[in-house]
């Protein structure tokens, strides 16, 4: 498990696997909402998505020698700001985009980008 985790800590296979796990950790419970199934079954089909991303994301963070920490925005919900009602009881809120801001952070950096700065 380990070596897979290290295999997509590289940006490229990261790209591609986060944008799956984005659409599964989200788009899966919108699905089931949509179905009119019930909320305990969104949640058991996207929480296990949304955890992996978590994971893989920490790894790629770490492998762009930034801080681990970035990922307590991915964990917190903000819950402010304009919304927008979506599907059935979702609703969706601006302050949402900061549980982005990770991955966004993830997708650009560089391996090794801030493990030995260069001296002024």
């Amino acid at each position: 498990m380990r070596s897979t985790l290290e295999s997509f800590a590289a940006p490229a296979p990261y790209r591609r696997a986060s944008i799956l796990l984005l659409l599964a950790s989200f788009g899966l419970p919108i699905a089931i909402a949509l179905l009119g199934g019930p909320d305990w079954l969104g949640f058991l089909t996207g929480a296990p998505a949304y955890l992996l991303l978590i994971v893989l994301t920490y790894r790629r963070l770490r492998d762009g020698a930034l801080s681990g920490g970035w990922i307590a925005l991915m964990v917190f919900a903000f819950n402010f700001g304009p919304s927008l009602d979506g599907p059935g009881p979702i609703t969706f809120y601006l302050g949402n985009m900061l549980n982005l801001v990770p991955i966004i952070l993830a997708w650009i950096v560089p391996a090794n980008f801030g493990a030995n700065p260069e001296p002024a």
